[in-house]
């Protein structure tokens, strides 16, 4: 077992006031829709422009997503609603657009992407890393709504899907919901995949050949099981 000295993991104080670490954030809410003041020091952001600016596209185009589509258009009683998981939040700007609702979000930030969870903390917001390419750990808890952006699509790369979406159905509570935007090759696939496990699933045309999907888990359980190996 090899063993660090202490004093090699430890931060060093900033010096400089643009340095993360030497300004106390924004008071909330205004700190969910603020960019951190250091990350001018990143100059190019996710989406391929520096950052500030990717921050503020992110969190307006979430705004505007959630207020015309999610909210009115995909029958769902957001009431009802108590807690969300972003399984591909980015800036988590998914969450921060639902910030006047009586819920909370857990953004999960996926391994194989650029690390942004510092950002999502420093908004005030929940956040952890998963890879879903395996299990997520969810005990005792499970939620109301699941979220994802384009995480499909960029999964299949790495590996199968439907373990994922078995997954989704063992994190979702019965009546639960999981709303998808993705490509319309993708989106088929999970919609097939949704009809297996006895989900009721609606589809919404977007932009170009991206599809939106909502689904409602029912009661369903299966009454036979495989034999244990």
């Amino acid at each position: 077992m090899l063993y660090v000295a202490l004093q090699t993991c430890m931060h060093k104080v900033p010096t400089n006031v643009k340095e993360r670490g030497s300004q106390w954030p924004e008071e909330w809410p205004a700190r969910v829709q603020t960019p951190p003041y250091w990350l001018e020091k990143n100059p190019m952001g996710v989406l391929e422009k520096s950052t500030p600016t990717d921050f503020e596209t992110d969190y307006e185009r979430w705004k505007w997503v959630v207020s015309k589509t999610y909210i009115s258009g995909l029958q769902i009683d957001w009431s009802n609603v108590r807690n969300v998981m972003d399984m591909r939040a980015v800036y988590g700007g998914f969450a921060a657009a639902l910030k006047d609702l009586k819920l909370w979000v857990l953004n999960v930030v996926n391994v194989d992407s650029p690390d942004t969870l510092p950002i999502i903390y420093e908004r005030g917001l929940f956040g952890v890393y998963h890879d879903w390419c395996e299990s997520f750990s969810t005990y005792p808890r499970t939620y109301d709504l699941l979220h994802a952006d384009y995480l499909f699509s960029n999964l299949k790369k790495r590996c199968k899907i439907t373990p994922v979406i078995a997954e989704v159905d063992r994190i979702v509570r019965p009546g639960g919901k999981l709303i998808i935007r993705d490509e319309s090759t993708t989106i088929g696939e999970i919609k097939n995949l949704l009809k297996t496990l006895h989900w009721k699933v609606h589809l919404i045309p977007s932009k170009n050949q991206e599809r939106i999907l909502s689904a409602k888990k029912s009661t369903w359980r299966p009454k036979t099981y495989a034999a244990p190996s």
